[in-house]
């Protein structure tokens, strides 16, 4: 005998047993079960049936509705709620409030399909079923159970209405869709019974629907009578699979859904919700389900096809439901029920046998200890901040490409390119976030212009929405109604093509309509995660692995996707350098140049890097610490003190993360921000100034010695106040003096605008996002071993090691907008990437390429002058030799550093050096700088590297 069919057996015998004693497994004669069910009068029991739509938003005391449910909670005709869209305050205020005035505990159910977010405002927000078929494990939907379950407990709710377990294989179902798995039961079956699991070993009770399945059907059952005609061994085979997983998983609920499916008890006039044979012959014989029956709602245009409100609900009770859920009248359907046993249509043990499930169900929850929520719980329960990392992953792990024609995508972030972004929308759809994926979008292109058209008033193609020569089109499909989904073929040939991008927010079966497009691509979901994964996948900021849950067309089965890594925005090393357009030979010369260097005294030691196209070619590190004979040797690991690498690393990457979030317009007079920044021609400095050097103030003076044994606070205080006093050097924009003093201002305003200190701004904004571990403020002691020292200085009177050289910023306690930084050279590539990158790195997004294009363009305030906003360009001479482009940027410190990024030869080189040391009148620096970087460019041999013109 094989293991389903010995299972099967025992499941059937242990269901006849318990219905032929009237008593679930767990209820014992001397239980709360039944010691409850003895005291409860007949119209009681009836009362415990019934279970009515209850909203979560705050109502007056004297609401009508309010006081009808309040009543017929103290008079024991309801048995629970279904609670709906609210807050979750209110929700558990209203919760406790039915619970205080009822007779017997309530049973509170809700849908939460993808999360509380689903009816609580502010509530997890998981994304929908479909998300996690794509791309998907059974500890993502455990995650989603535990997190739901938590706080579905915390508002007051014991019933969870979900999960969806209908196999979706109809392109026209409109009322599951993307609410399923998918079309794969048995993928189906083991996420849904994951979840129920989990969710249920926490508190819970969990809801399999819609009994025998609504995915395979077209009609809306909220509003007619869908008829599943499929012959029994199909739906053995397929829609039943799943309720089979749910079942071994001791699910506690079961939904049918009002369909009718003539296979299983010969009639298309009456759905499963009224069918004995299937909830009675199928569901509790052959499948040996013992738990709670519920319905769908009630007010449903499927259950309600046939027959008046209140027969519809006697001849649910009849066919099987033990909870009737959202019935259109509750008082009408408890009076039909009491007249119904009274009239002999039921009986009162049948009715028994429901509220013993139903009052099991309340004590496996344990309300008949507690009934109510402390609603101090809500904000420590509900909503995590930590929860939304890993909703973010699970979204992006299921975008799909469908197809990717011409290898489209991704799109290069790099490019700064234009996108149309057209955006098929219905009216009653649209979220709270509309413009979330155009914002997403104009931080990666140069140029996004968008077009917004309401889907049921397209009926041809407008002019307006012709795309430029220059753009690329992103054509995406939102959330729509179910007669919304025919896009007209006016539009469908206009928006096809090479330069046409297809997304689907929702239902992924509308991107058949589009096979000539260049790409497609599924999201299946509208929520701001899936946004968000959206523009990342097409910028190549993620690995794109998704599969089709679904059979789109007989062009693109279920299974399909396109596998596509992420487009170089990590860093990985090369063993052959070769593979990067390096020679051997050239990349030797680099190290020599470095090895002469320090033969010849321009510094005791060095660390170098140098990466193209995302691979390391070239890292290492040459020298001693000091230019004593036994001074531990340089490495790889040695940190240095960057210096005024600190003004590009820290502070101009700041200013282009506030300028892009709309907190610093570089357009405004320093004067805005910084009010006691006053005097002649002062009123005339803009922010933009402090970061091109234009703005007439001095380029440096001993603030140190004038404020010498202060707190750094006090200190930094007395720097600006004494910066503001300062009359200009020189009318702003007149010419070029590059300034600590600006910067310093700049620092002060970045500070004040959001009220944290520059290296906490450092950390949270830069450092963690890009995985900059060994980038820091502050070396502490233990690393010092490690700190290549810099000068002995005269002021301090001692060798300077692990401590900033700069005596302005060490008057400051080391955490300066100008200097304080310290790194290795391994530690800085990442960020140097990023810039190559368009502003990605490792799946994080820190800048818009527009904006990178920005600040490393030449600032042109100044006629003349190399000068970008922060970053330097190459100047005649530059430290960046003869070969880097004339679109390069770059900067220098003054202990002997350098960072040079090439984006037209998709290059950057890292030369970190402490030539200050002993003394800063060693300046053989400034012929290693060009030479070292001569010596990268020269050793590329796959493209010709020309001098710069």
């Amino acid at each position: 005998m094989t293991k389903p069919l010995i299972f099967g057996l025992l499941a059937l015998l242990a269901a006849c047993a318990g219905r032929q004693s009237g008593v679930p497994s767990e209820a014992k004669p001397d239980s709360w079960v039944e010691t409850t069910l003895r005291d409860l009068t007949l119209e009681q029991k009836v009362g415990q049936l019934i279970f009515p739509r209850a909203g979560g938003v705050f109502v007056n005391e004297d609401d009508p509705r309010m006081i009808e449910l309040l009543q017929a909670a103290r008079d024991g005709r309801i048995g629970g709620v279904v609670l709906f869209a609210g807050d979750p305050y209110e929700t558990s205020a209203i919760v406790n409030r039915l619970q205080e005035a009822s007779t017997l505990p309530l049973l509170i159910a809700s849908d939460y399909e993808y999360g509380a977010g689903m009816r609580v405002n502010g509530a997890t927000r998981f994304p929908r079923a479909m998300v996690l078929g794509a791309g998907g494990t059974e500890r993502d939907i455990e995650f989603q159970a535990e997190v739901t379950a938590r706080e579905a407990r915390a508002l007051g709710v014991h019933l969870l209405l979900n999960p969806v377990l209908d196999v979706n294989t109809n392109a026209d179902n409109g009322v599951i869709g993307t609410r399923s798995f998918g079309e794969i039961p048995e993928r189906a079956g083991r996420l849904g019974a994951a979840f129920i699991r989990r969710a249920q070993s926490l508190g819970v009770l969990a809801t399999a629907k819609h009994f025998p399945g609504h995915g395979a059907t077209a009609l809306d059952s909220h509003f007619d009578l869908p008829v599943l005609r499929k012959p029994r061994k199909q739906l053995e085979s397929v829609e039943l699979v799943p309720f089979r997983h749910a079942i071994e998983a001791d699910v506690a609920a079961v939904m049918p859904a009002h369909i009718a499916v003539p296979a299983l008890d010969g009639r298309d006039d009456r759905p499963a919700t009224l069918s004995p044979d299937i909830l009675g012959g199928l569901l509790r014989d052959q499948l040996g389900f013992d738990g709670l029956v519920v319905s769908d709602a009630l007010d449903m245009g499927g259950a309600r096809k046939t027959a008046w409100d209140g027969q519809v609900a006697v001849d649910a009770v009849k066919a099987g439901i033990d909870a009737l859920l959202v019935p259109p009248d509750p008082l009408v359907t408890y009076r039909a029920l009491v007249r119904a046993i009274r009239s002999g249509e039921l009986t009162e043990p049948r009715i028994e046998a429901s509220v013993r499930r139903i009052l099991a169900a309340k004590q496996r929850v344990d309300l008949n200890r507690r009934r109510t929520v402390n609603l101090a719980d809500l904000s420590r329960r509900v909503a995590s901040p930590e929860v939304q990392q890993r909703i973010e992953d699970m979204a992006e792990r299921a975008v799909t490409v469908v197809h990717n024609r011409g290898r489209v995508l991704p799109l290069d972030g790099r490019a700064s390119g234009r996108i149309f972004l057209i955006e098929i929308v219905d009216p009653v759809h649209r979220d709270e976030e509309p413009d979330l994926l155009a914002r997403e979008l104009e931080r990666r292109a140069s140029n996004v212009r968008r077009a917004r058209v309401d889907a049921k008033e397209v009926s041809g193609t407008p002019g307006w929405l012709a795309a430029e020569p220059d753009e690329r089109v992103l054509l995406v499909l939102g959330r729509m109604e179910a007669d919304s989904r025919v896009v007209p073929e006016a539009l469908k040939s206009s928006l096809s093509g090479e330069s046409v991008i297809v997304a689907s927010l929702d239902n992924p079966y509308w991107l058949a309509q589009f096979s000539d497009a260049a790409a497609l691509v599924a999201t299946y979901d509208d929520a701001a995660a899936s946004k968000r994964a959206l523009a990342r996948a097409i910028f190549g900021e993620i690995d794109l692995t998704g599969k089709l849950p679904v059979t789109l067309s007989d062009e693109y089965p279920v299974g399909t996707g396109t596998v596509i890594p992420n487009r170089r925005m990590s860093l990985e090393r090369v063993d052959k350098p070769k593979d990067a357009g390096f020679s051997d030979e050239g990349l030797r010369k680099v190290e020599n140049v470095v090895r002469r260097a320090i033969e010849s005294g321009a510094t005791p030691g060095a660390a170098y890097l140098v990466a193209r196209r995302g691979r390391i070619v070239l890292e290492g590190a040459l020298g001693r610490a000091t230019y004593e004979k036994d001074a531990p040797a340089v490495s790889s690991d040695t940190l240095y003190d960057l210096a005024s690498l600190t003004k590009v690393v820290v502070t101009t990457t700041l200013s282009m993360i506030f300028v892009e979030r709309g907190l610093l317009d570089l357009g405004k007079p320093v004067q805005s921000y910084l009010p006691e920044f006053r005097g002649q021609d002062k009123n005339m400095v803009l922010v933009e100034d402090l970061l091109a050097h234009s703005g007439g103030l001095l380029w440096w003076t001993e603030l140190y010695e004038r404020f010498e044994g202060r707190t750094p606070e006090e200190a930094k205080r007395g720097y600006i106040d004494a910066i503001c006093e300062l009359p200009l050097d020189y009318p702003p924009r007149s010419k070029t003096v590059y300034s600590d003093l600006g910067i310093l201002l700049l620092g002060e305003i970045l500070e004040r605008i959001t009220g944290k200190p520059l290296d906490a701004l450092a950390r949270d904004e830069i450092f963690a996002p890009l995985g900059m571990d060994e980038a820091m403020y502050l070396p502490p002691p233990s690393l010092l071993t490690r700190i290549a020292p810099t000068e002995v200085d005269p002021w301090r009177g001692r060798l300077v090691h692990g401590e900033v050289h700069d005596e302005n910023a060490f008057g400051l306690g080391g955490v300066a907008p100008h200097a304080g930084l310290f790194s290795t050279a391994r530690g800085l590539a990442p960020f140097a990437q990023m810039m190559l990158n368009g502003g990605a790195y490792n799946g994080r997004r820190l800048l818009n390429a527009r904006t990178i294009a920005r600040f490393t363009s030449r600032a042109n305030l100044v006629e003349g002058s190399s000068r970008a906003l922060g970053w330097d360009t190459p100047s005649e001479p530059s430290s960046a030799g003869l070969y880097f482009s004339s679109a390069s940027f770059g900067h220098t410190g003054f202990t002997g550093t350098s960072l040079w990024i090439d984006p037209e030869r998709e290059l950057f080189a890292i030369l970190l050096t402490n030539r200050v040391h002993p003394t800063r009148e060693n300046r053989k620096i400034f012929d290693l700088r060009p030479a070292f970087h001569d010596a990268v460019m020269t050793a590329i041999v796959d493209v010709n590297i020309k001098r710069r013109e």
